[in-house]
């Protein structure tokens, strides 16, 4: 019996040691291969002497990818386990931005985006979501935000590096930015090797605690019985569409005010900015679905999206549009959540403990195929208008449509868990 305490505590002393893994983690993969991405795609153009949307095209590559890994996320981790696939993970990252490095043609920039998808299945949300939910019973919603924010954090730090490395002036100056990616993403990848750790079911030796636990917790439904259900399709709705808009969005931030004229550096600055507050925003997001629940959290975040959406394109080159600029730079971040803490919430909160896993892959990947479909409709709109404003005023209508329909499907959700 002491063996098995001593056991056990050694077990809650390391789920702190996961933690931190899990924050550095996406810190180094989200932070500098995904936060940074804005700033690419206008030099990776000029470089390779075609379009925006042609190149945005390896960004749907990377969400298809990701979408149809994460189909089987369930089943991958059965079978493999959690660490064997994070490490996979950042070999496929480390390829993938070393081939946005080397590219000398779309094919290459392709590729290396179906590569960042792979790696980002098994490295970001979905991932995250359930490492937590096998180490932490408690407070769930607060350490995703604590894991999640990092992503702010790391893209605070990229942006203002990766930025220094590229230079506007000098055409094809954004390889060295992916070099020095790839190897800071490699080194991450050895840390993970040594010291990250499965969780087995023999760890669970405090039997008691457990059982307390596990009865706060609703137990859901089957998948089976889940997809049957007309608040499961509503969820999916809702998380594509989010996918959809804030990615599509937050993928043309940069080019968009640098196209209305503000300065790069002053754009660059505005990054790290929201990057920083992104951090403390999905860290008080998961600490609010702690302490008020479902609907006030969606809400606010839903919310806030469509009026960062309308505000986005207010953005000009005067006093006012820098105004708005900052405005939008600081409220946008707290639409972000909606697209990563709030997956897992869903998916415990809409279906239980019993199709956690699942659900959760299911929604990363219909939340990742909006955003295959985000960056092409908006960089058209660009090349088609000459202009993001349009586009930008279309997704803002739609985030509308997008928080009637969560609220009744949140309603359908609690009515289930009552059950």
């Amino acid at each position: 019996m002491n063996g098995d305490k001593r056991r056990s505590k050694g077990t809650s002393d390391y789920k702190w040691v996961i933690i931190l893994l899990c924050f550095f983690m996406v810190f180094i993969s989200l932070g500098f291969a995904s936060y940074t991405k804005s700033l690419f795609p206008d030099e990776i153009a000029k470089d390779l002497g075609t379009e925006r949307s042609l190149v945005s095209l390896g960004e749907s590559f990377r969400y298809i990818s990701t979408a149809v890994i994460n189909i089987f996320f369930g089943a991958f981790i059965a079978k493999f386990g959690a660490k064997k696939m994070i490490c996979a993970g950042f070999v496929a990252l480390v390829l993938a931005t070393f081939l946005y490095g080397i590219a000398d043609s779309l094919a290459v920039i392709y590729i290396g985006g179906t590569l960042l998808g792979i790696g980002f299945s098994w490295t970001g949300t979905a991932m995250v979501g359930h490492v937590v939910g096998l180490w932490c019973k408690k407070n769930r919603g607060t350490v995703m935000g604590f894991i999640l924010a990092s992503n702010g954090i790391g893209g605070a730090i990229a942006v203002r590096i990766v930025g220094s490395l590229i230079d506007p002036n000098v055409v094809g100056s954004y390889r060295r930015a992916y070099f020095f990616i790839s190897a800071l993403i490699a080194a991450m990848g050895i840390v993970l090797l040594i010291f990250f750790k499965d969780k087995k079911k023999s760890d669970d030796t405090d039997e008691y605690y457990d059982k307390q636990i596990d009865e706060s917790l609703w137990q859901g439904i089957e998948i089976s019985v889940a997809v049957r259900k007309f608040y499961f399709w509503g969820a999916v709705v809702c998380v594509f569409f989010s996918g959809l808009i804030l990615q599509g969005t937050f993928g043309i931030v940069a080019m968009h005010m640098k196209d209305v004229g503000i300065d790069y550096s002053k754009v660059t600055t505005l990054l790290t900015f929201g990057s920083l507050i992104l951090a403390g925003a999905k860290f008080l997001t998961g600490f609010l679905y702690d302490k008020c629940g479902l609907r006030v959290t969606a809400s606010i975040c839903t919310l806030i999206a469509t009026v960062s959406c309308f505000t986005l394109a207010s953005v000009t080159n005067t006093k006012t549009g820098f105004i708005l600029a900052i405005i939008y730079t600081v409220i946008s971040q707290f639409a972000m959540p909606l697209e990563t803490v709030m997956l897992p919430i869903y998916a415990e909160h809409f279906f239980g403990e019993r199709s956690y896993t699942q659900v959760l892959g299911i929604f990363v990947s219909v939340n990742t195929a909006g955003f295959a479909v985000g960056a092409p409709i908006l960089n058209l709109c660009y090349d088609i208008f000459g202009s993001y404003r349009y586009a930008l005023i279309a997704v803002g209508s739609i985030f509308i449509c997008v928080f009637i329909l969560l609220q009744i499907v949140i309603s359908c959700a609690n009515k289930e868990r009552l059950k």
